[in-house]
């Protein structure tokens, strides 16, 4: 059975910091668009790209948390297996 694991202040942080960077910089993007009368500019375009890439960043941290988060279960796990064994042996 698959153990659940409890998320972390780190990852709860995360998520708030990740939808406060979605709603805002959406908010202030599509303002910056309607400001400049429904037209792209260069401006416009490098800034909806570089907030692209901070979500991408914030998505890449969330996924590289979790399988750090995993890894060290499974070791875990594998370090009190490794300790019963030689505790059975001891016992021998």
């Amino acid at each position: 059975m698959a153990k659940l694991r409890k998320t972390s202040a780190f990852e709860k942080m995360l998520l708030v910091v990740g939808l406060l960077v979605l709603i805002i910089g959406y908010t202030l993007i599509s303002r910056t668009y309607a400001a400049e009368g429904n037209q792209l500019s260069w401006g416009l375009l490098q800034t909806t790209f570089l907030w692209l890439l901070m979500v991408i960043f914030i998505i890449m941290l969330a996924i590289g948390e979790d399988i750090k988060e995993g890894i060290l279960i499974e070791q875990l796990e594998k370090i009190k297996s490794l300790k019963d064994v030689l505790l059975k042996g001891k016992k021998k």
